[in-house]
């Protein structure tokens, strides 16, 4: 394969971290298969910053993919230079690891999440082009169970055909043999998902008693509204906005980071830090997008898992 597959991902990996409805933050995580090595995202850097740092890790792919259902950790495994000093692979590894496809595009979509939260996602995916495959993989923390349940739906010698994984409560994985391929996937997914315009901004109006506006009034109903306070979606909503995302401005509760109003408007606490800006607006548009009364947050089980999980906290104090 030729090595400009690698600058192929690195100008999508910009395109796709600047549209917060594939990726927030420093979600997401790309890889590129190139012979006998792996480059992949390094955890805590964004994809938006690809042709300007140095955020693709090189991997031994070999060893990896040996070493991925056993251990999380993978910096043994980094081929060792100047450019990997004090980058981790991402927390994704492994599932980029054993999927055989040459490039695995994973992005946050919030059309997928909202797929996934409808009431029947597998239903949801027939309405998907047929030229690639597709799968629904129930929730599992990130990392090695992630990759167990993803070789469990697809079977422990996946082909390479082009495929769609839609991961219940995280987003979208789009595998191919090449990147063009993968973009039309995570197009597609978009396409069928996400025909809803995006929540708009709130503009200048001005803040008040420690709240910032996010959204205007009329940007939620009040069962969209009602969704959003049912707890966090997503391992990222768990770990950067907390066990309890969502309040409500009349009554709030004083963990939470994001307040809807009774006019349908949206507002965050003064002070809060633009990853979890990104991820609360995110969280706006798939709440406005699903369809059907099936959503199903996190239970505190996984929020305290993902919370107090080590990998989360290392790449959450990366915040950049």
């Amino acid at each position: 394969m030729p090595s400009s597959q690698l600058d192929r991902v690195k100008a999508y990996a910009v395109a796709a971290g600047g549209d917060l409805r594939l990726v927030q933050g420093a979600g997401g995580n790309f890889s590129v298969k190139t012979h006998d090595v792996m480059w992949i995202k390094a955890s805590g850097t964004r994809l938006s910053r690809a042709l300007d740092e140095q955020i693709f890790v090189p991997m031994r792919l070999a060893d990896t993919r040996a070493a991925v259902l056993e251990t999380e950790d993978l910096t043994p495994y980094v081929v060792q230079g100047e450019s990997t000093d004090g980058l981790r692979p991402s927390i994704e590894t492994s599932l980029h690891a054993l999927l055989p496809h040459r490039v695995v595009l994973h992005v946050h979509s919030t059309g997928a999440i909202a797929a996934g939260l409808g009431d029947e996602p597998g239903a949801a995916l027939d309405s998907l082009p047929g030229w690639f495959d597709t799968a629904v993989v129930p929730y599992a923390k990130p990392g090695v169970l992630l990759a167990r349940a993803v070789l469990a739906e697809i079977g422990h010698e996946p082909a390479d055909a082009p495929l769609a994984l839609l991961l219940l409560n995280h987003g979208l994985v789009a595998a191919a043999d090449d990147v063009e391929t993968a973009e039309r996937i995570v197009e597609a997914v978009q396409q069928a998902f996400a025909a809803r315009p995006e929540p708009a901004d709130a503009g200048t109006d001005a803040g008040t008693d420690g709240w910032e506006p996010l959204h205007p009034a009329g940007t939620l109903t009040d069962d969209e509204a009602a969704v959003l306070r049912l707890g966090p979606f997503t391992p990222d909503a768990s770990v950067f906005l907390g066990a309890v995302p969502f309040t409500t401005r009349a009554d709030p509760d004083p963990t939470s980071l994001v307040a809807t109003d009774d006019d349908g408007s949206v507002w965050v606490r003064t002070g809060t830090g633009a990853d979890e800006v990104e991820i609360a607006r995110s969280l706006v548009d798939v709440a406005r997008l699903v369809r059907g009364a099936r959503a199903t947050p996190l239970t505190p089980d996984q929020v305290d898992e993902l919370i107090n999980w080590e990998a989360e906290k290392w790449r959450r104090q990366l915040k950049r």
